[in-house]
């Protein structure tokens, strides 16, 4: 019964047309999603990311991360919000035509995300039925639309989860065919030097991928001439930034410069045993971070920029991680447990109440449960191709440890444990597993 599912719909022309329309079906719930509450959906969401985009709509800089008088900003990456910020300089800055542009924008980029998703499940060897349950429920049912109609409009999270997919799946291609040429890394090595724009954690991922590829395909006379290609996209890509950031910080900064920012909010002796995490996070946030509060902006104020700002709050971190080895490997540890098992707070970041946060949490658990599971069974079963998984995940993993993780970090590289859980039930039913085929997989 399961099998004869299975091969009806693996019909490449009828697979097609059915990622096609709930592709299609997603892409609009999102849009009608927003109209339902256009009041609280529909409006700018404002961030550290949105300022700079409407500042740079304004004046074309790349600054006024907390107001339009704070300056330069190394907070946010340069792309989204240039991006937004020309939208908004063509439909108004917050105006609802310019929301709903960015809403479209944002959705194609979270349809591609589970199109090529579901081309990495077929490569990894999850069958046709699961695939598309998996598709489903990423596409339909409103786990994260909060977080891809309204917060993607500006932040790069669904990029980056975008690039990640990709790369994983050029990875896995390259892998497959054999020898490496030097063209394929060059054209490797500049999306990820894009990629490591948009992300660093998803670009060191790719990377490391690749290096696996020119390890087994790759003759080692030409690992130099690779290694020099990688060198020239990634500067090709990011020299614009990084020459930026030297005239305005007088620094080699090839990416954000708000790290410090991220640890000192993260690491702090209230953090160690907190008994309200949400209050001790939005409590630090108001505490350092000039966004949240006047007294840290006032703060913030006293230094010459914000990248000077942040290197302070980043010796304070360290120092108290020094001093504290055993709370700052507790912390550290906790926050792996809240990036792949996201505690409730999480789901209500900031107290604002989103519904239906206890069903999210169960689904999002089980989801990473299962597949997790089936990470280590594919990792026995298939090693050559889930080690690739294992690359892209670990990177974004070990950054994302060592800040307070959220549920947008975590989107930009968890969004394949859907199709990976998937796969494993329907094995645990008693469906088939399938060697990677060609055809809508492609």
């Amino acid at each position: 019964m399961l099998d004869r599912l299975d091969r009806l719909v693996a019909r490449p022309e009828l697979e097609r047309r059915i990622v096609a329309i709930i592709l299609a079906l997603g892409f609009v719930a999102r849009i009608v999603w927003l109209f339902l509450d256009p009041a609280t959906r529909l409006g700018p969401h404002r961030s550290e990311m949105w300022h700079v985009a409407a500042t740079f709509a304004q004046t074309g800089a790349i600054g006024g991360a907390y107001t339009p008088d704070s300056g330069p900003s190394s907070h946010v990456g340069p792309f989204n919000p240039i991006v937004g910020g020309l939208v908004y300089r063509a439909l108004g800055v917050g105006t609802p035509a310019a929301e709903v542009a960015l809403a479209v924008i944002a959705g194609a980029i979270i349809a591609a995300l589970f199109w090529v998703l579901y081309r990495v499940a077929a490569r990894l060897g999850v069958a046709p039925v699961p695939r598309l349950a998996a598709l489903v429920l990423l596409a339909l049912v409103p786990l994260n639309f909060y977080v891809e109609a309204v917060d993607f409009r500006i932040r790069e999270g669904g990029l980056a989860a975008l690039l990640g997919a990709g790369l994983l799946l050029w990875t896995l291609d390259l892998d497959r065919r054999g020898p490496l040429t030097l063209r394929a890394v060059a054209g490797f090595g500049l999306a990820a030097g894009f990629a490591f724009l948009i992300n660093p954690g998803i670009a060191l991922g790719a990377y490391a991928g690749l290096g696996l590829v020119a390890l087994r395909h790759m003759r080692w006379q030409r690992w130099l001439p690779a290694a020099l290609l990688l060198a020239a996209g990634f500067a090709i890509v990011n020299g614009p930034w990084i020459a930026r950031n030297a005239i305005v910080y007088d620094r080699f900064m090839p990416s954000r410069g708000n790290f410090g920012l991220e640890l000192d909010t993260a690491y702090h002796a209230a953090a160690v045993h907190p008994a309200d995490p949400r209050a001790v996070f939005v409590a630090r946030s108001q505490e350092i971070h000039p966004f949240f509060s006047a007294a840290a902006y006032a703060r913030f104020k006293t230094f010459p920029n914000d990248a000077t700002y942040f290197d302070t709050l980043g010796v304070e971190a360290k120092q108290w991680i020094a001093a504290h080895p055993g709370e700052s490997a507790g912390i550290t540890l906790r926050h792996l447990r809240e990036l792949y098992f996201p505690p409730l707070w999480l789901f209500d970041q900031y107290g604002v109440g989103k519904s239906n946060l206890l069903v999210k949490l169960a689904i999002v658990w089980a989801t990473t449960a299962l597949a997790l599971a089936a990470i280590v069974v594919g990792l026995r079963e298939a090693p050559r191709r889930f080690v690739f998984v294992v690359l892209t995940m670990v990177f974004p993993t070990l950054l994302y440890i060592i800040v307070q993780p959220t549920l947008r970090y975590r989107y930009a590289f968890t969004e394949l444990l859907t199709f990976l859980a998937a796969g494993l039930v329907w094995r645990l039913i008693g469906g088939r597993r399938v060697v990677p085929v060609e055809g809508v997989a492609r």
